[in-house]
């Protein structure tokens, strides 16, 4: 009996070629995870490229199952032939018509038949959402913008120029952010019982310079147009100067504190630093304005100090000299180009409920070969083994 070509098989039928799809997208999740670059998610062009195929892939599948469904053969002989058989001593003629009785529809041959289930309209529905999900998810990503910027009191901030931003992340067919306003911070809240993150009030500026202004701590998302404005932390930037009694500079840098999942004491700020032969640790309380700053030096604290910044304020310990010469408070903002989630959360749900379907509904399909005396059958499903009286 013919069966269908590997290829065939391979583009409209075999689940377990679609298992290499899976491969980019799980080492995505691990490099992110673990913080690890693989080979082969370096840049986001072979995630994009696996993504398409992915959907060239289930748009035949679901065009060729639905292009079937009418029919009153849906899965054809070659697909998936059972292994095992049994020998009747009926004559195939009266099989087949027994089968047919009982809803079986048999092909032009007349050696093969199948009975109609909704278990193929489980499978079609399930291609059918992965279809939608790989076809909204990839033009999201085509299309897709993520800025990150730091922003703080001061002039307005047009979010319309990419130099803008500290970070980029742009799909191929992104739009220009022409239709994205200028931005001015207008307060600053530390976190407090109100604000348990701190907040940020800020405003919009259109062209026809109408002022829109809003107040979004962490969690909060602002819509403008095709995207979301949002706050995901305050910033502060001490910019500290480590020099020995000589005045010779042994540390000068800004360094960007982030704000702690918990206090650690009274300070709710942290970020580490390195360089060269020296590391420490600084936190922040920005209630008080106080700086604590810890140095060490091939592993040994040579500088455990706290301080409340003041432009000229320094600290001695030692043969070290600290000091403090300016405090940035910033908000980060976060500029995202919005997805379309009610059509992903519903190709979602048309795979969950197509997949169930076709769990919990099997296909009913069997073959029948003339034999000498009688016939031979193979059978997916149980029913034509108990019309047939089978014990396969």
């Amino acid at each position: 009996m013919k069966t269908d070509s590997w290829l065939f098989r391979y583009v409209f039928v075999s689940p377990w070629p679609l298992l290499i799809f899976f491969v980019i997208p799980v080492l995505v999740i691990l490099s992110l995870r673990y913080n690890v670059q693989f080979p082969l998610v370096r840049s986001a062009e072979p995630l994009l490229v696996n993504n398409i195929c992915f959907l060239c892939i289930i748009a035949c599948r679901f065009i060729h199952r639905v292009s079937r469904i009418g029919k009153p053969v849906r899965y054809g002989a070659g697909f998936s032939r059972a292994r095992k058989g049994a020998t009747l001593s009926l004559p195939l003629m009266e099989a087949r018509g027994i089968l047919e009785q009982a809803g079986y529809f048999f092909d032009a041959g007349g050696s093969y038949g199948e009975k109609r289930d909704y278990g193929y309209l489980g499978a079609t529905l399930l291609y059918g959402g992965l279809l939608i999900l790989l076809t909204v998810g990839t033009w999201d990503n085509l299309r897709q913008f993520s800025g990150t910027l730091l922003d703080g009191l001061g002039p307005a901030t047009k979010l319309n120029r990419g130099e803008t931003y500290l970070a980029i992340n742009k799909g191929f067919l992104s739009d220009r952010l022409d239709s994205l306003p200028q931005m001015k911070i207008l307060k600053q809240f530390l976190p407090d019982s109100v604000y348990p993150k701190g907040a940020t009030e800020l405003a919009f500026l259109s062209a026809d310079g109408k002022a829109q202004s809003n107040i979004i701590q962490p969690g909060d998302r602002i819509r403008y147009g095709a995207y979301d404005i949002s706050m995901t932390r305050l910033i502060f930037e001490p910019v500290l100067k480590v020099t020995n009694r000589a005045l010779m500079p042994l540390f000068h840098s800004p360094i960007k504190l982030h704000p702690l999942v918990r206090k650690e004491g009274e300070f709710s700020f942290y970020a580490p630093f390195s360089y060269a032969n020296l590391d420490g640790d600084v936190y922040y309380q920005p209630e008080r304005n106080l700086l604590k700053v810890m140095i060490r030096q091939n592993n040994m604290l040579i500088l455990n100090s706290e301080m409340v910044f003041q432009v000229d304020q320094q600290v001695t310990q030692g043969d070290l000299i600290l000091s403090c010469e300016k405090l940035g408070q910033w908000s980060e903002i976060q500029v995202v180009r919005r997805r379309h989630m009610t059509m992903l959360m519903f190709g979602a749900v048309i795979v969950i409920i197509g997949g169930l379907m076709r769990i919990a509904i099997g296909s009913e399909r069997v073959w029948l070969e003339e034999t000498v005396g009688g016939c031979r059958i193979r059978a997916v499903g149980s029913k034509a083994k108990r019309l047939l009286q089978v014990n396969m």
